[in-house]
């Protein structure tokens, strides 16, 4: 009654000749929305259920406002969508924009967005957007998100983000991003990050600032490392497991510097760097004595076992041999290997006396390694084609420190 009294006075009004006709357009488009209003707001969400939906863009289709009241089965969308719930399937060129939950299949050209539950499968062009819980899987041409628990499978051509808990499988062109626990697999292009727990990551770059299981890529980080890390460069905080990479990093794992000798080199120095179980060797050798003069250069992996004061490692290293203060063979093949058995006594905190056998394997296209021993316990020679190959048994002494 009160809208039908504004309009009639909004007219009255806007007959009068001193008024501009910006002025009245203005007072008339008040009035008509007045008039509409209260039906408007009277229209409360009282739960519609309509079997199928059809909508041009958000906020224009066969629902009328407030949109959120109404759950189908069946929701298409020409360009886009609004809606409350889908209990079913919706197909969208664009965009479908869900309050509630969705059950069923979702697709889009761009992204899919659910305010609720979704325990069925998204697709999208662009992006997935899911308010709450997910359980079943989703697949998007760039990313997808989840803000709440996700238990099923997500796939993306660029990255998954998922910023609470995470039960199931993430693939990602690019990165996986997962804010709290993942029970789950991560697997990505390029890298993967986890806040607190996950069991396995694959990617290029795999992050996890808590606690971790597997992590295979070229660049591995984790606060606590309970399995296995395989890559280039692994670093933890702490590591219970095996690091296994060119440089493996553990805050509170192991940094020793060695000097040793041993029956091929005279003078070696060497770190060792990795977890409490599992190091990486880091070696240079000098042999002043005979001529030529010859140094070597290594890389190796070992084991640790400790038995306080005492403690036995057991390493592989393989080093390169020189003529000369190079530390790298310019010509042909000329490659000492090491199985390297050693006893240590912990004297001090920082100081350690170590002593073992070794096991060498010398293979060579340049000579047939005879002179590389100071003494010679050969257990095999022989010559196949240009390459030669020698075995023999050795002994190595020294200290260690830090």
């Amino acid at each position: 009654m009160f809208s039908m009294l504004l309009l009639r006075f909004a007219q009255k009004i806007t007959r009068r000749s001193f008024m501009r006709n910006s002025e009245r357009i203005c007072i008339l488009v008040v009035s008509i929305m007045a008039l509409f209003m209260p039906s408007v707001i009277s229209a409360q969400a009282e739960p519609v259920h309509r079997p199928v939906s059809v909508s041009f863009v958000p906020g224009f289709g066969s629902n009328g406002p407030p949109y959120t009241h109404v759950t189908s089965n069946f929701s298409l969308n020409i360009i886009g969508g609004l809606i409350g719930n889908i209990e079913g399937c919706e197909i969208g060129s664009v965009l479908n924009i869900d309050k509630g939950h969705v059950t069923g299949f979702q697709a889009a050209g761009v992204g899919n967005f659910a305010g609720g539950d979704v325990a069925g499968l998204q697709i999208a062009g662009l992006i997935d957007v899911v308010g709450g819980e997910f359980s079943v899987a989703q697949i998007a041409g760039v990313t997808n998100v989840v803000r709440g628990d996700f238990e099923g499978a997500q796939l993306a051509g660029v990255a998954n983000i998922t910023l609470t808990h995470v039960t199931g499988l993430q693939l990602a062109g690019v990165m996986n991003f997962a804010l709290g626990d993942v029970t789950g697999v991560q697997i990505a292009g390029a890298g993967n990050m986890v806040g607190r727990n996950s069991t396995v990551q694959i990617g290029v770059v795999n992050i996890a600032l808590g606690e971790t299981y597997t992590q295979a890529g070229v660049v591995n980080i984790a606060g606590h490392a309970r399995g296995l890390q395989l890559g280039v460069v692994n670093v933890a905080t702490d590591h219970d497991g095996v690091p296994i990479g060119i440089v493996s990093i553990v805050k509170n794992g192991q940094f020793h510097v060695n000097a040793w000798t041993d029956e091929s080199s005279l003078l070696n120095v060497g770190i060792k760097l990795g977890s409490k179980h599992v190091y990486n060797v880091y070696a240079v050798g000098l042999q002043p004595l005979g001529s030529p003069l010859r140094s070597r250069l290594g890389l190796g992996i070992g084991g640790h076992i400790p038995a306080d004061p005492f403690f036995l490692d057991i390493d592989a290293v393989g080093y390169n041999v020189s003529e000369g203060l190079i530390f790298w063979s310019q010509e042909g093949l000329n490659m000492l290997n090491k199985l390297r058995i050693t006893a240590g006594w912990q004297i001090s905190p920082k100081l350690a006396v170590t002593a073992g056998p070794t096991i060498n394997v010398w293979v060579s296209t340049e000579e047939d390694g005879s002179d590389i021993p100071i003494f010679d316990l050969a257990l095999y020679e022989g010559r196949s084609g240009n390459t030669w190959t020698r075995i023999w048994a050795g002994f190595s002494a020294g200290v260690q420190l830090f």
